[in-house]
């Protein structure tokens, strides 16, 4: 699945939408990181971007300096990887207030900083039985993007 074809039936990419707007929580990590250090953090999938509010100083420090993000949904057995650069959006308001609809909140970005819009370039998933898989792959799916701009 890392690169290589398997033989599973394929995942449709409506199936990966569903399962990134429904998430309540992100793991997302920097390329930058100098140790992998996954947190969670809240966010939207919206408007074919993954808008994630990032409180930890350090990994929005790493995030800024290299732009490369990877995030992934906590299922072991419904599996949603991004690998993604953060870019500028355009339509921040509207994906603060999908944020607050999602979490009935009230996201101030005066206060907590702008959303970090994830532009996917990779997208890795598959469905897998039993704990972490160990009954066996049954879907997979993996797509790539053009970079924005």
């Amino acid at each position: 699945m890392y690169g290589e074809g398997v033989d599973l039936p394929a995942l449709e990419w409506s199936w990966v939408e569903e399962r990134l707007a429904a998430a309540l929580l992100y793991w997302c990590d920097s390329a930058a990181s100098d140790w992998p250090h996954p947190r969670p953090v809240w966010g939207v999938w919206h408007r074919s971007l993954l808008c994630l509010s990032v409180g930890s100083p350090v990994l929005r420090r790493a995030i800024s300096a290299d732009g490369r993000v990877t995030v992934h949904l906590e299922s072991a057995t419904e599996v949603v990887l991004v690998e993604g650069a953060v870019v500028e959006s355009a339509d921040v308001d509207s994906a603060v207030d999908a944020y607050d609809h999602k979490y009935d909140y009230s996201y101030e970005v005066s206060t907590y900083g702008r959303l970090l819009a994830v532009a996917p370039r990779k997208v890795l998933a598959w469905t897998a039985g039993g704990p972490a898989g160990r009954e066996g792959f049954s879907a997979a799916g993996a797509w790539s993007f053009t970079a924005p701009g």
